[in-house]
């Protein structure tokens, strides 16, 4: 079994698998490969808006969430508050001496800025890749750069084999079929050295004692997403009386906004609720070595470690934070509720993520695996990976951000 990787020194790192209980407070530019890049057409700075909210224009609806200055510095919160849960790792993957990374859904280049920083791999060109230009290249190391480019294509118009390492963050919601993102990655990545990482937030609460009323209970042996759904039969604080009589437990509100959001982007054919099953996808793919580190970030300071309280009540307010962001577009194309309904809802929401009573948590899934060498796959009985259709651009022609 490969050994975890060395990004940066954490102070309490997370055990793959599953991690114990949390105890509530008893109070409760250039490209990658040196040919020359064209600046973007500008039209393509030419964002729709939605309920104020602005959206890419390059490939247009492909990505359900906004691309504004409020919406980056939410997710550069949310990256560095995935990372302190983590231990302050910036990936788990062994990889050695990467020359060439890649970092796929790189929203604001936060993880190139600082990978590049650590000076772990002070050879390597980091480049990361989005649908919207938003990144600012005046401030970025050297080694770092921006292309314009969907994951979501077959062909990533660069040289096969050359990748030693392939990162991904929050892609959630993004993709129709993560599996074949999966299968696109590997024939980009170093045979026998290239490795993935997948960094994926599973949005449902989950809670380890009765405190959340309306919880389910799944196996968290299975990372492969087919659950067991159990209705606890506590009574939480939640739990109301009707004629002085019978229990009946009222839903923890971000629990129902959580269901909402899952069944839209079903709906939608972009899942959310992908985190589970990437370990599966990954095996599928034909990677090996594949291992999945599992963190706990609770939502709200009821912690009584310190360090996670602080966590707990940035993530809460994030989480309030993003609740417009994802919810106004894809609830209102995809349930038909109006502005108005969406935000008496998103209020109730709000309200229940600052209820310390209630011990809720989300689980982060970071999953990583290894391209196997060509005398791996013939041992394993399978064949490369296709070759990519030759319809795309050629490399030097990949749009940079300027």
């Amino acid at each position: 079994m490969a050994s975890p990787g060395n990004g940066q020194s954490p102070e309490d790192v997370p055990s793959p698998g599953n991690p114990s209980p949390l105890p509530a407070d008893s109070i409760s530019s250039g490209s990658s490969f040196d040919d020359p890049t064209y600046p973007i057409d500008e039209s393509l700075r030419d964002y729709p808006f939605h309920f104020n909210r602005r959206y890419h224009k390059y490939k247009e609806g492909s990505y359900p969430f906004p691309n504004d200055d409020q919406e980056q510095e939410r997710m550069d919160t949310q990256f560095t508050l995935i990372k302190q849960a983590q231990g302050n790792r910036l990936f788990f993957a062994p990889v050695q001496n990467a020359r060439n990374v890649l970092d796929v859904g790189t929203g604001t280049g936060i993880w190139c800025i600082a990978l590049a920083d650590s000076e772990l791999f002070p050879e390597a060109q980091i480049t990361g890749i989005d649908l919207s230009p938003t990144q600012n290249e005046d401030f970025v190391p050297e080694n770092v750069s921006f292309e314009l480019q969907d994951c979501t294509d077959t062909d990533w118009a660069r040289e096969l084999g050359s990748l030693d390492f392939i990162y991904a963050q929050s892609l959630l919601g993004s993709l129709r079929s993560y599996s074949q993102y999966l299968i696109t990655a590997r024939k980009y990545l170093v045979p026998g050295s290239g490795w993935i990482e997948c960094c994926e937030l599973d949005l449902k609460p989950r809670c380890d004692d009765s405190s959340m009323p309306g919880a389910d209970s799944e196996s968290e042996s299975d990372e492969d997403g087919v659950t067991s759904p159990r209705r606890t039969n506590q009574r939480g604080p939640g739990t109301q009386l009707i004629n002085g009589t019978q229990p009946q437990q009222r839903d923890y509100a971000y629990k129902t906004w959580f269901e909402r959001m899952h069944d839209a982007s079903e709906r939608q054919g972009r899942p959310v609720r992908i985190a589970k099953k990437v370990r599966k996808w990954m095996v599928a793919a034909g990677y090996v070595d594949v291992q999945v580190v599992t963190t706990k970030i609770p939502i709200g300071s009821w912690p009584k470690d310190k360090r996670l309280k602080v966590i707990g009540r940035i993530w809460a307010n994030l989480m309030s934070d993003t609740l417009p962001a994802a919810s106004y577009k894809t609830f209102n194309d995809t349930l038909g509720m109006s502005r108005d309904e969406i935000e008496v809802f998103l209020a109730e929401v709000r309200q229940s993520l600052t209820n310390r009573s209630i011990h809720a948590y989300m689980k982060n899934y970071t999953v990583y695996g290894r391209r196997p060498s060509a005398d791996e796959e013939r041992a394993m009985g399978r064949m490369a990976p296709p070759p990519p259709p030759t319809t795309g651009r050629p490399p030097s022609q990949r749009p940079a951000v300027t």
